[in-house]
């Protein structure tokens, strides 16, 4: 798995692009900058983009991953995950059961310009 971690739209976002098969050290490494680069009060959202990760080998170990990310924080900040394209209705319907409780600024998106909008209104709410 490929993993990369930035900042975009100014410094105001971090973006983690993820492609391949996600590792719990891979998912760890980029929850650990991700936390890293939200202590700057510049930063204002994540964008997860999981559009070229792999499916993993069952729903809860992606649940497992998504619930470590978005608890790790030390603040709340909106959040866009963008599922991967090779999740089905069911696999995604699977995985958010298994999640206890996603956080209310914690969103799921299939498409990045949506996620974008979202993110860009909940930066200002």
């Amino acid at each position: 798995m490929t993993v990369r971690v930035d900042l975009i739209d100014g410094g105001s976002v971090i973006e983690i692009r993820a492609s391949g098969q996600a590792t719990r050290r891979e998912a760890g490494w980029a929850t650990e900058r991700a936390r890293e680069l939200s202590q700057d009060q510049a930063v204002r959202a994540i964008l997860a983009d999981c559009r070229d990760a792999e499916r993993q080998n069952s729903a809860k170990l992606s649940a497992e991953i998504i619930e470590n990310f978005v608890y790790a924080l030390e603040r709340p900040l909106p959040t866009a995950y963008i599922i991967p394209q090779v999740w089905d209705d069911t696999y995604q319907a699977s995985v958010r059961n298994e999640i206890n409780e996603l956080p209310e600024q914690a969103r799921f998106f299939t498409d990045r310009d949506e996620a974008l909008s979202w993110l860009a209104v909940a930066q200002t709410a």
